[in-house]
């Protein structure tokens, strides 16, 4: 570079082109390869790598004069930053005040150790007592490191994401991320040659082996690629899928994995998907068997030349099948780490979920049109800040500052060798890259899923005190192995989740030009690796499916169902007599994959010791629903010692129709209705019968009642259950839930003469309201407002005052359970819960009546909860005059019923403005509506009550936060008591967040805010949308009738969506209801908290929020804070 006084004299554009062209390059590259744009347009530079940030910063600073002209404090740093917040529309100057206090700076300008040799890192490696790490691959070898893939001939295949986190600096230039083939030459387990099998990859962070070649997820699309001449290197490059949208670059459609069940599964497949012909040309002329695989509907030769129609994929993950390549969504969401273990189940992850499972396959949770199933997966262990892990580096993680806890987990990946001793066999492994390390658990059965245990309590599998270790996936390899893909960067955040002054700082691309592949094996150098041989027959692929090294079985299974090796098909059924278990599964999903699977194997699996084997008979007797014995067996296995089993027979049977059918449903409904997961199962299962099961299951629970069953083993001579045993109200709550959607499953259908089995129940069960009743009967509410039958969508009120003549007896039914509720809800001497069931029901009724009844029931004497429910019937069975009820009782509302006091008023315009009326009179206090809830008032659409909202709240929110930054500054160092700040935090957070066990899941758990500095949690507090992570963004929705609610949406199937609102209530919205749905871009949680908090309570809060223990919070919260107090 030139002298500072020659720079000058060089015209802007000229200065920065010539630094650029100096410093922006990759290894190899010429100067050219950073475009030379004016210095109007810096984007492309300054949000480029650290070095080109730098360059610019030092450039600016040479241009404007100033010395020092790149630091932290600079201004040349500051306005390379202005012009980047420029370019993007952002606000240039927002905060300045705390600009320090920013998420990362904590640690941005701290020192970093510069990187070190692969032998060095090997020396900073802790790993668990039993086996050893050692090298197979680094520089110049490898580079950027995130996936492997081994193929049938046990060639390593590796994903460079060279691409991560931006790109490259020039949107023109071609994408850095590739595949390689590394080979050991002189088998030493070494890797001694590198060959780039296909280069220029958007993205692309993911390979899996595939009929010959590799399917690889690249942002958008998903490509098939192979070598067909064998020089190692792709000549093949086809799309087979695209249309996938991606979050941000650790969240894309990717990680191909081959089911047991024979469909290949990604992370992360939303979009409008389009199937390309290619994979017509590419695998033509497919075999065709008698069966279809489940879900599939086929697909011919001729419609696989074409592409498909795009079909929406809703924010699930993705799959298809390799013979017809039907393909749609799959159960959960993971963002990055997708693995199959040798049962067969698939686990996923995302960066605060560590482990995680689908209950129910997507295609099954749908076959029943009239259910609502809001939920597939379930973690599987601790997630959030209810994890742990134990670093020895520290945790330099922006987001909330996770240290201590997953922050970023990722590469979820089931060890299935045999080579590693056996404690690690079953073993799922978790990548943490931000903590330097990887996790070790063993999965249990729980209920009717599984947990995962941490195999080591206070430690973990494997730490580096190496911060550039960043551990990014693993995978089993044919030797038994357990590979680690080590990316080896010195930042592994993205820019879009750090403020532009600190990301601008950091050198994203450090360590691009290093990468290692670690492999695991057995401590004793006596346990040696059994060598793979690659299978060149179909006999030999057979013989794989009985080794004892799950990779090499599982390999055994995709060849022979790729290649459709129908006449191996005797010798596969021979396996189901085999030894080992995990073969005989092997083989009963490899029939099924041939298309050769007959009953007879079927019915051999069915009477097989092991569960997994039982389990997954029930999952394929759903090819054979005409056939009796297989329903016989089937109904039999509903009371099968296992809960898995059960579970995937309640599964199973929502293909199967008839008695016995029915029947079996009952015992598992009577039996694990009290499971969430049992309960959705048999939901799932009950289109056309629901009003049967509701009778059965009940009749099974009185006679068990009489039995004894609450109290010690039941009349089935077994254990009584978790819920058996508990106290009644939370049995009668966990029965009642499945009374209620199974009523609302048969209502939504529909049919009169179901609708009048169930008008039978309650009237032959005689006079009073009994806690099922009450249920019933609100599952028939629910089911009849979004019916699709004859009758089409009918509400209670309707049906009551108006009944069709089919349905005269179903209402004549439900009158006297109505009748009973008021007096049920009145009686002070009731439980609480059988008052609030009552409450509920009430609602359904006429309003005159719910009106005079709801005032008596707001008074002060009534319990909090009585309250509650009141004001709920209120808002939905009285609008007219529900909202001068609650204003007029606000004085003897308590805390619980205030809250939801005022959602309901906000919840429609014209109340809202009723409310403002009564605060403007002071009949209500204005302190009494919190930051969001003002907020929202005051950006209103309603001009009127906008302007209403304005002049009693002192006008708009200042978007520009510098102000109260430094308003608030002092809290920082200001002595803070804890006890008073968890008052603060029960009265403004304990709504939306969880912290130490308590509060509402909506927002992040904060448990964990003990590891964040002061600063960032101030400043996370007062400028909540800096950053909005894509499941905490807000949506707006409003409905027909004039409602308006604002939530996170946690499940949207297209038929329903369900917000997530504030204090964990839920809302389930039919989209045929909506009139307007779209996102706020914001976070639920809004600036201006300011408002509700006094500099000291900030300082109380901050001290609360970092206490360890923290003391606990209050069970009633503190008054709001005043204005004047301010």
């Amino acid at each position: 570079m030139t002298n500072r006084a020659a720079y000058r004299r060089l015209p802007a554009r000229r200065q920065v082109r010539a630094g650029c062209e100096k410093v922006c390059r990759r290894p190899g590259e010429a100067p050219s390869a950073c475009p030379t744009q004016p210095l109007r347009s810096l984007k492309p530079h300054v949000s480029g790598r650290g070095t080109c940030r730098r360059i610019v910063a030092t450039l600016l600073g040479m241009v404007l004069g100033v010395t020092g002209a790149w630091g932290p404090d600079s201004r040349a740093c500051r306005t390379a930053g202005a012009a980047e917040n420029a370019s993007a529309g952002a606000r240039p100057e927002a905060l300045e005040a705390i600009e320090r206090t920013r998420g990362g700076r904590h640690w941005a300008d701290a020192p970093t150790p510069p990187p070190r040799s692969p032998q060095q890192e090997l020396a900073s490696f802790e790993i668990e007592p039993g086996v050893r790490i050692e090298l197979v691959a680094a520089e110049p070898l490898v580079f950027d490191p995130v996936a492997i893939a081994f193929d049938e001939r046990g060639r390593i295949f590796v994903a460079e994401y060279a691409d991560y986190p931006t790109g490259p600096a020039d949107p023109n230039a071609p994408p850095l991320s590739r595949i390689v083939l590394l080979e050991d030459a002189d088998g030493d387990g070494r890797v001694d040659r590198r060959v780039v099998f296909a280069d220029h990859l958007r993205f692309a962070h993911n390979v899996g082996c595939f009929r010959g070649g590799l399917l690889v997820g690249a942002q958008t699309e998903i490509l098939y690629l192979k070598d067909t001449d064998g020089d190692g290197r792709a000549d093949v490059r086809e799309v087979v899928f695209s249309g996938f949208v991606p979050a941000h670059p650790q969240m894309q459609i990717g990680n191909p994995r081959w089911g047991m069940d024979n469909w290949v599964y990604f992370n992360y497949g939303p979009g409008s998907v389009r199937r390309h012909g290619s994979v017509g040309r590419l695998f033509g002329g497919l075999a065709r068997g008698p069966q279809a695989p489940a879900g599939d509907a086929g697909s011919s030769e001729a419609d696989l030349l074409r592409d498909s129609p795009a079909r929406s994929i809703p924010r699930t993950d993705f799959r298809f099948h390799p013979l017809t390549f039907a393909f749609g969504p799959a159960a959960g969401l993971g963002q990055y780490g997708n693995t199959i273990d040798n049962w067969g189940r698939r686990f996923f992850s995302s960066n605060r979920n560590p482990i995680m499972y689908a209950m129910i396959p997507w295609d099954v949770a749908h076959r029943n049109p009239f259910a609502v199933i809001r939920r597939l997966h379930a973690d599987v262990g601790p997630s959030g800040g209810d994890t742990r892990v134990f670093p020895l580096t520290e945790m330099r993680s922006n987001y909330l500052s996770h240290a201590g806890t997953h922050t970023s987990a990722c590469g979820v990946t089931a060890y299935r060798g045999d080579w590693l001793p056996e404690k690690f066999h079953d073993s799922v492994f978790v990548c943490e890259p931000v903590g330097n390390l990887v996790t070790r658990s063993v999965i249990r059965p729980r209920g009717s899923g599984w947990w995962a245990e941490r195999a080591r309590p206070n430690k973990d599998f494997l730490a580096s005190r190496d911060p550039w270790f960043r551990p990014a996936s693993l995978a089993t390899g044919p030797d038994g192995a357990l590979y680690v893909a080590d990316m080896y960067r010195l930042w592994v955040e993205h820019p879009k989740f750090l403020p532009p002054e600190v990301a601008a700082k950091l050198d994203w691309r450090a360590g691009e030009d290093r990468g290692r592949i670690w492999r695991i094996v057995p401590a004793e150098a006596s346990r040696r690796a059994r060598p793979f041989a690659p299978p060149r027959t179909d006999a030999d692929c057979v013989r794989l499916l009985q080794d004892a090294n799950g990779w090499r079985r599982h390999l055994g299974q995709r060849l022979l169902v790729e290649r459709q090796a129908v006449e191996a098909a005797p010798a596969v059924g021979r396996l189901l007599e085999h030894t080992s278990a995990y073969t005989r599964l092997h083989a009963l999903w490899t029939l099924d994959g041939l298309r050769r699977l007959t009953p007879r194997h079927v019915l051999r699996a069915f009477a097989d010791e092991n569960a997994f084997v039982r389990a997954a008979a029930a999952r394929l007797s759903e090819r054979f629903a005409g056939n009796d014995a297989i329903l016989a067996t089937l109904a039999d296995h509903a009371a099968d010692a296992d809960a898995h089993v059960r579970f995937q027979v309640a599964l199973a049977l929502s293909v199967f129709r008839g008695y016995d059918a029915e029947t079996a449903l009952v015992r598992i409904g009577a039996r694990d209705g009290h499971d969430e997961w049992f309960r959705r199962a048999i939901v799932v299962a009950s289109a056309g019968r629901a009003a049967r099961l509701v009778a059965g299951i009940l009749a099974e629970w009185r006679r068990d009642e009489r039995a004894g069953a609450n109290t010690g083993p039941d009349a089935r001579g077994e254990p009584a259950t978790a819920a058996e045993r508990g106290d009644p109200p939370s049995v009668r709550l966990a029965r009642g839930k499945l009374i209620r959607e199974l009523a609302a499953v048969a209502a939504a259908r529909g049919d009169s003469g179901e609708l009048a089995e169930l008008a039978a129940l309650l009237r032959n069960d005689g006079a009073g309201l009994s806690w099922w009743k009450a249920e019933l009967v609100s599952g028939l509410a629910d089911g009849l407002s979004r019916s699709n039958g004859r009758f089409g969508r009918l509400s209670l009120r309707r049906l009551l005052a108006a009944p069709p003549e089919d349905l005269s007896a179903l209402a004549d039914a439900v009158r006297p359970v109505l009748d009973a509720a008021r007096d049920v809800a009145l009686d002070e001497t009731r439980a609480v819960e059988d008052r609030v069931a009552a409450i509920e029901l009430m609602a359904l009724g006429a309003s005159d009546r719910l009106s005079a009844t709801c005032a008596v029931l707001l008074q002060p004497r009534q319990p909090s909860a009585v309250q509650t429910a009141a004001i709920d019937a209120l808002s939905r069975g009285a609008p007219d005059a529900a909202a001068d009820i609650i204003v007029g009782h606000w004085p003897h509302l308590g805390p619980e019923a205030r809250s939801a006091a005022l959602a309901a008023l906000l919840s429609r315009t014209q109340w809202a403005k009723r409310l403002l009326a009564a605060m403007r009179a002071g009949r209500v206090p204005a302190s009494a509506i919190d930051v969001d809830q003002r907020v929202r008032l005051m950006k209103h659409p309603d001009r009127e009550l906008r302007a209403a909202a304005i002049e009693l709240f002192g006008g708009l929110v200042s978007p520009d936060r510098k102000a109260v930054a430094e308003r608030y500054r002092p809290a920082l160092t200001m002595a803070g008591s804890p006890e008073r700040g968890a008052a603060v935090f029960a009265r403004l957070c304990l709504k939306c967040h969880r912290i130490d066990g308590r509060g509402a899941v909506v927002g992040p758990d904060l448990s964990d805010t003990r590891n964040r500095p002061r600063d960032a949690l101030l400043f996370d507090i007062l400028d909540p949308n800096r950053k909005v992570e894509p499941q905490f963004t807000e949506y707006v929705v409003a409905t027909e009738d004039g409602r308006t609610f604002n939530g996170l949406i946690v499940a949207d199937d297209g038929r329903f969506v369900v917000l997530r609102q504030a204090e964990g209530r839920e809302r389930v919205i039919p989209r045929s209801e909506i009139a307007e749905l779209r996102a706020s871009g914001k976070s639920l949680m809004p600036e201006g908290i300011e408002k509700d908090v006094t500099v000291q309570q900030m300082a109380d809060l901050l001290a609360f929020l970092h206490a360890n223990p923290r003391p606990p919070l209050p069970t009633r919260p503190s008054p709001p804070v005043s204005r004047d107090a301010q």
